[in-house]
């Protein structure tokens, strides 16, 4: 347990970091602010680490207490990054700071196939910069995400599609933009 003094409501520090994403910040103070002060969400400290994929030249940021599994499939390459333990019951939904990263690597020279363009994947798509390409980020049109709020960023390419889906309890989504903000492809 942490110090009085170093613990914080996650619903402030979620607002928080929402405000320094989007700058929209307002002066009001976050619902139930006045409660009692809960620790800091697992994700909000500490120097995030990279993730590099050489192969299909793209890099992304994650939080410093997460863990990485990685597998072949058939269809696609799969990365998996999480911030709580493995195998731990996720039945009762997704815990405030707790999330997880899934990036499939759609690779058309191995015969992969994306199941559906970026456009129908996605709802609500807009096309945003993600390095030296562009992208597609919203929300996924279906989810199984364990009771948390899903946010996607979407690559199709000649030779290689890129799905990066970031899932996590905040319906606002500060720590899954701040993780597919740092998506970059052509590095």
């Amino acid at each position: 347990m942490l110090p009085r003094v170093l613990q914080f409501d996650p619903r402030a520090l979620a607002r928080l970091l929402a405000c320094l994403v989007f700058l929209g910040c307002t002066a009001e103070p976050a619902p139930g602010a006045d409660a009692e002060p809960q620790p800091a969400p697992k994700s909000a400290t500490g120097k995030w680490q990279t993730y590099k994929n050489e192969r299909y030249a793209f890099k992304l940021s994650y939080p410093p207490d997460s863990q990485m599994h990685t597998r072949r499939d058939r269809s696609f390459q799969y990365v998996r990054i999480q911030n709580y333990p493995d195998g731990e019951e996720r039945a009762a939904g997704l815990q405030p700071g707790e999330y997880f990263l899934e990036v499939f690597i759609f690779d058309h020279r191995a015969g992969h196939r994306i199941w559906s363009p970026c456009r129908e994947w996605l709802r609500e798509p807009r096309a945003v910069k993600a390095g030296k390409v562009n992208a597609l980020r919203g929300v996924p049109q279906s989810t199984d995400d364990a009771g948390g709020n899903a946010f996607a960023l979407c690559l199709q390419g000649v030779k290689v599609d890129v799905v990066v889906k970031a899932t996590e309890a905040d319906p606002q989504g500060a720590l899954a933009s701040r993780i597919l903000d740092s998506v970059r492809f052509g590095n």
